[in-house]
């Protein structure tokens, strides 16, 4: 995931600069499809739906109102599609907001925020608004007078700093860029042509977009490629899905858009996940989000699909006896899986409601295209002995690629995920004892099956044999307290000659009666033999002697 705003010394920058997802204003490509189950974005989409306070995400943290995350959470729902009022509802209160966030008026300052404006303007566009009386604040205007004339840096936008704000600085970056290009194209703004080729120049050669612009302005390279030698050109996951999404529509970006495409379906991982960028390499709600979403609109349904059911697996969802979650936290979206093992412990509160809503917000779209499944799911387990002690895992095959699985064993109740190909193993702990213990395993619509595990424990084998044999006879060896059909291996180190010992051993399966009777001649050597049995685990065992006779 990218930082979409940085945390200065005070709020003021936090509160103007919360940069967020990007939407791509066709409608969802895969509405009412069978393919797909609608039950988690449903769920999702609900849930950041009630984060809403008149319209506003206010943070509970730090006492503000997040106008760029509640951009976030609009184009969110848009991306989805079906939630056009929700959309509306809270364009219309960020546009009541529109001066706070996007300049330093409640800062007492003149700052203009070029990102926070382009993103105000796609949020109008999306909505169905005028861009040019948004708030009473012509938008397009606004965003032109923000995009650079200067030759060097031509389409390039900038913040205009009020020279007497001692935090100000120009935090204008290839997310907000992003926004410029497609609200302005939106637009039909002259300034539109020059915001798209300045953000092409953000694409390095091997196909991904980069977060930050050249640090010098005065730079003759202005590239990303030409960034690399200065350390400002690494790949970021999430700039590259939303300068992606931006460029869909924005015509002579064709090959732009093929390349970054190729890129990120190069990137995703086997589980269908997604890394961020220098910062956030490890698997996250938010990239894995927003390139599948990004790859869906695309066409890529199957890495979309993907890219679902890792999202899906991180999202807070209470099956049958499974009720790891507080109710008000159902449908959120963890940013990673630490996180979602967190709000299993803990239910989201004000230090922790800021990931969850961004998770949320960026990842809600790929939920589309969650595949269904085949709707026959099955579970599985061996029908051999296992030893009585740890987990085992419970198979199971055929359910929804993501969904939310529930192991019940006695007062176990274990939650687990499909994997993207519908198959999970969700261990439970057996009874310390021998038993046959019965599992049930559930999705969201119910029990669909169950499995039973044939534990055996800890256990001293009964030995029964002649104590005496004479020399070229035979012992008749016959062991007891087995499991029917138990495999055994029993040894015998015979008495040892001046050549030193030897032995011999017969591996086999006890009866139905849990008894197994092996017969071995006793070679020409007199002496004390030993015996030792081994069941089917290391903690079934047996031993005991007997003597060989002239």
């Amino acid at each position: 995931m990218t930082p979409l705003f940085r945390r200065g010394a005070t709020l003021v920058a936090a509160a103007a600069l919360g940069l967020g997802a990007l939407v791509t204003t066709s409608p969802a490509a895969t509405a009412a499809d069978p393919a797909y189950d609608a039950s988690p974005a449903d769920a999702g989409a609900a849930w950041l739906t009630a984060q809403l306070t008149g319209g506003i995400v206010h943070n509970d943290q730090y006492g503000f109102d997040d106008y760029g995350l509640t951009i976030d959470v609009a184009l969110g729902l848009a991306g989805l599609g079906g939630h056009g009022a929700e959309v509306e509802t809270i364009s219309d209160a960020v546009a009541a907001h529109v001066e706070s966030y996007t300049t330093g008026a409640d800062f007492g300052t003149t700052d203009v925020y070029a990102g926070a404006t382009a993103k105000a303007l796609v949020l109008a566009q999306t909505a169905g608004d005028d861009a040019t009386s948004y708030g009473g604040v012509d938008l397009v205007s606004r965003l032109e007078s923000l995009t650079s004339t200067d030759p060097v840096i031509l389409g390039r936008i900038e913040d205009r700093v009020d020279p007497t704000n001692e935090f100000g600085a120009d935090y204008a970056n290839v997310i907000g860029q992003s926004f410029a290009a497609e609200g302005l194209a939106g637009a039909g703004s002259p300034r539109a042509a020059d915001a798209t080729a300045f953000l092409l120049k953000q694409q390095c050669s091997e196909g991904y977009f980069r977060l930050n612009f050249t640090k010098d302005k005065t730079a003759a390279d202005q590239t990303c490629d030409g960034g690399k030698g200065a350390g400002d050109s690494s790949a970021d996951t999430d700039v590259t899905a939303l300068a992606l999404l931006a460029l869909q529509d924005v015509p002579g970006t064709t090959a732009a858009v093929t390349k970054a495409e190729q890129w990120l379906l190069g990137h995703q991982r086997k589980d269908g996940s997604f890394g961020g960028g220098a910062s956030t390499e490890a698997p996250n709600a938010n990239s894995t989000g927003l390139a599948g979403w990004a790859l869906g609109t695309m066409g890529n349904t199957d890495a979309a699909s993907d890219a679902a059911a890792w999202v899906r697996a991180h999202q807070a969802t209470n099956v049958s006896d499974c009720v790891y979650y507080a109710a008000a936290d159902t449908g959120a979206i963890a940013y990673d899986t630490a996180a979602r093992t967190a709000l299993q412990r803990t239910p989201i509160g004000a230090d922790t409601q800021d990931q969850f809503r961004r998770a949320t917000s960026q990842a809600l779209p790929v939920l589309q295209w969650a595949p269904a499944g085949a709707g026959d799911p099955q579970a599985l387990f061996t029908a051999e002995y296992v030893a009585a002690r740890g987990k085992k895992p419970v198979g199971v095959v055929g359910a929804a690629p993501g969904e939310a699985l529930c192991a019940m064993l006695g007062e176990q109740s274990v939650l687990g995920y499909a994997s993207r190909v519908g198959e999970a193993h969700v261990p439970v702990v057996v009874p310390h004892r021998t038993a046959v213990s019965t599992v049930d395993v559930a999705n969201a619509a119910g029990a669909f099956g169950s499995v039973e595990i044939n534990a055996l424990g800890a256990k001293r084998l009964p030995i029964t044999l002649k104590k005496q044999v004479a020399v070229g006879a035979k012992q008749r060896i016959k062991v007891r307290g087995l499991a029917p059909g138990e495999s055994v291996l029993v040894s015998v180190d015979w008495p040892s000659s001046k050549k030193g010992g030897s032995g011999e051993a017969e591996a086999g399966r006890a009866n139905a009666r849990g008894v197994f009777t092996t017969v071995t001649k006793v070679p020409n050597r007199p002496g004390k033999a030993r015996v030792k049995v081994k069941g089917a685990f290391g903690d079934r065992l047996g031993h005991t002697t007997f003597t060989v006779t002239r």
